[in-house]
């Protein structure tokens, strides 16, 4: 499938299905297997657990550890994933093509780069209406950048997948409101909206693409089994990030030193 810049102007997004290739999927889903056992050796080394579950299923296993234990659930995992199996994901070619093409030759993994385990029946992994350009300030509207979004389960309404107001990214940066857990897109905004949202239900493979200016939600999670999804930013590097963290040269024509190399060199790095 070509990506279609008209189409994401318009729109606010694009899907490219069967991107990511099965090699490279199941290396960061290895590397969610590894971040989930460090947890259940420390969970029973406090003694908080009996066993560790470790015939478990990849979807189940994080939900089985901490059944009884909902509120130290983690719900992203960000500095931790400074590991090689993630590096093909963040910087897959066909990814920094198509951001070439949005944003130019110089680019940056933005540092707002995370792994999110949905649990299931948690208000907590219920995202409302927001904008990510509503996290950073009203100068995040000329920021060139595109938010990538991909799961390693199929992500469909039952399991929390994300659901998009089309062509709303073209308000710019609207008022946010402080929530319990997160911030919202303001009732007088969004309702009159809400019956144009669709539903983004994707498969492992698959990648979304979309501005980080688009009305976007995550629904509830209403099954046992954790939906596991990978997000993350490009951005135009000869850009300030808006923030005190710098992230990671991806790609670069006038600094090609600075690049991240691969993946042992992307280990050997931090979040920052």
């Amino acid at each position: 499938m070509t990506f279609s810049q008209e189409y994401f102007d318009r729109q606010g997004y694009f899907i490219l299905k069967g991107v990511i290739e099965p090699a490279c999927r199941a290396a960061a889903q290895r590397e969610c297997e590894s971040l989930v056992e460090g947890l259940a050796q420390q969970l029973l080394a406090q003694g908080k657990i009996a066993q560790s579950f470790s015939a478990a299923p990849f979807d189940q296993r994080l939900l089985l550890l901490y059944q009884d234990l909902p509120d130290e659930t983690p719900r992203i995992f960000r500095p931790e994933l400074h590991l090689p199996g993630f590096f093909g994901l963040f910087a897959h070619a066909r990814l920094l093509e198509v951001a070439g093409q949005m944003l130019g030759p110089e680019i940056r993994l933005y540092p707002n780069y995370s792994v999110r385990p949905k649990l299931p029946h948690d208000p907590r992994t219920e995202v409302l209406w927001h904008q990510d350009a509503g996290y950073t300030s009203a100068e995040a509207q000329v920021l060139r950048m595109v938010n990538v979004w991909t799961p390693l389960v199929p992500a469909r309404v039952e399991n929390g997948c994300m659901q998009f107001v089309p062509g709303s990214h073209r308000q710019g940066v609207v008022a946010h409101e402080r929530d319990l857990h997160y911030l919202r897109i303001a009732d007088t905004v969004i309702q009159p909206l809400e019956a144009q949202a669709v539903s983004i239900e994707v498969d492992p493979g698959d990648v979304v693409f979309f501005s980080n200016l688009l009305f976007h939600r995550g629904l509830p999670n209403e099954v046992d089994q954790v939906r596991w999804s990978l997000d993350f930013r490009y951005q135009d590097a000869t850009q300030p990030t808006l923030r005190q963290t710098q992230g990671h040269l991806l790609r670069s024509r006038a600094h090609p030193d600075q690049v991240v190399r691969d993946a042992e060199h992307w280990a050997q790095l931090k979040f920052q």
